[in-house]
């Protein structure tokens, strides 16, 4: 299978199940919560991995107890880590907001937001994924000449993302569909960029290209039968297992409707079930963190 670049964050998050939606002004009660190693660089890194895929990760962690926990999950894993610096900035876990019907809500701290990356590893890979808020424009367009890019639409106005595809989340952005999208992308992605992928919820994924816009349809994310009916729902992750199922496409030389479409299946398998996604490819170890113990 291939080799990936991954460059992206590993976090902790802290995962809050509440009882009903959030609400401007209103009052919600916490029905549970757990800490897990999350991040979009995680997420797509190990659904990768689930998918056969060696990779290389880049990504910032703190050495802290929380970070070492984090860290040890992502070798047992099987991620490359010689390139994982570690922070002297202690761990500060991203709060996630999880209402019943699995929709979620991120609050991250300011901290990990304003984080730039600088530099990148000389690696051999076959593709590199990005998934940056911030970077040094000249760091990614060295990238793009030797490695093919496939990259998020970076959430920062005026950031450029040299890639040969871009993926965009409508939950993310407020980004036009029309006629002009891919001028738009083009814009983000440079002359080299063909293709402008948009996810959008339950909703078809739109295909933005040179030639013209299509919508692909997603795959039904139906549970398992043995399911239980009150299950937890949680799509925390999907964008990011969506983005590995769509490199996996790539890796495998299909068009881009055909990777839109890998994509979509393997995050209704994340969905359906993500406990028996990783099962069903030998990684079925905790990734769940203990709970800090009170100072």
């Amino acid at each position: 299978m291939g080799h990936v670049l991954v460059v992206g964050s590993v976090n902790v998050d802290r995962i809050l199940r509440l009882a009903a939606p959030l609400g401007g002004g209103g009052r919600v009660s916490v029905v549970g919560t757990e800490l897990r190693c999350g991040g979009g660089g995680f997420a797509t890194g190990a659904a990768l991995l689930a998918l056969g895929h060696r990779v290389s990760l880049v990504a910032t962690l703190a050495g802290d107890e929380a970070g070492r926990a984090c860290r040890a999950v992502l070798e047992r894993l099987g991620f490359d880590l010689r390139h994982l610096v570690a922070s002297e900035t202690p761990t500060v876990p991203l709060e996630i907001f999880v209402d019943p019907l699995g929709e979620r809500t991120i609050v991250a701290p300011a901290t990990s937001e304003a984080r730039r990356l600088t530099a990148l590893p000389a690696i051999a890979a076959d593709l590199a994924y990005v998934n940056v808020r911030r970077a040094d424009p000249g760091v990614l367009e060295d990238l793009a000449h030797r490695a093919r890019v496939v990259a998020q639409v970076p959430l920062e106005a005026g950031e450029r993302r040299p890639a040969e595809v871009l993926i965009a989340s409508a939950s993310d952005h407020a980004f036009a569909l029309g006629a002009g999208a891919f001028d738009h992308a083009r814009r983000i992605g440079g002359p080299g960029l063909k293709a402008l992928v948009a996810t959008d919820g339950p909703r078809p994924v739109r295909l933005c290209e040179a030639g013209g816009n299509s919508a692909v349809a997603l795959a039904p994310t139906d549970p398992p039968e043995d399911t239980a009916p009150d299950a937890p729902r949680d799509s925390t992750g999907a964008g990011d297992v969506f983005a590995a199922g769509f490199i996996d496409g790539c890796l495998r030389g299909s068009a881009y409707a055909a990777c839109v479409r890998r994509g979509s299946e393997t995050a209704a398998r994340f969905l359906a079930d993500r406990d028996a996604f990783w099962r069903d490819a030998g990684l079925a170890l905790e990734m769940r963190l203990a709970t800090p113990r009170p100072a």
